[in-house]
This record gives structure tokens, sequence and C-alpha cells, in this order.
């Protein structure tokens, strides 16, 4: 459980246990979500239903995931249920 953040230029990888990505907003007041999840609750807002047209080859497992926007409250609550990876750039 909890938030666990990667830097690809450094050699990490993302987690294979990850549940949800998450990308904080460029305010820092959201977190955009993706997760194959769905997801209830107050400060959760969904936003979409990602298709196979719409993503690239690479990410083609991402068909049928739900995109959503995500309070900064909300996400603390939903990092203690489940495994939250994000990437973090140089």
């Amino acid at each position: 459980m909890g938030m666990h953040f990667f830097h690809p230029e450094m050699g990490e990888k993302r987690r294979e246990d990850s549940q949800i990505e998450a990308h904080l907003g460029h305010y820092g007041n959201h977190y955009y979500i993706e997760t194959p999840l769905v997801l209830k609750g107050r400060g959760i807002t969904h936003t979409g239903t990602l298709t196979a047209d719409a993503l690239t080859p690479a990410a083609q497992h991402k068909a049928g995931w739900h995109e959503y926007v995500v309070t900064i409250r909300a996400m603390e609550k939903l990092a203690e249920q489940y495994v939250v990876t994000g990437e973090m750039l140089l």
C-alpha cells in the first residue's frame, strides 16, 4: 500500500503490483489517475474510459481503464488502500 514514485532516467522501474497510476496536476491541487478499478467517493471524479483507438501501441494494455481527477485528500485515502505509482521525471 502507499504511493511509490520512480525515476525512469535513473533506470528505476514501475512497480509490477501497481493498481493505480497517478500524475500530480500542474498546480498541485489534484491528481490525475488511471486505473482498472471502479472508484467512487468524495473528491473522486470520473472523467472517462480509455479506448484502444486512443492509445499508443505500447499502452494498449490500458484499454478499458478508467480516468479520474482526484483531490489531494482523496488520493491520501486511496494510497492507504491501494498501491499507487507515479513517474517523476528529472
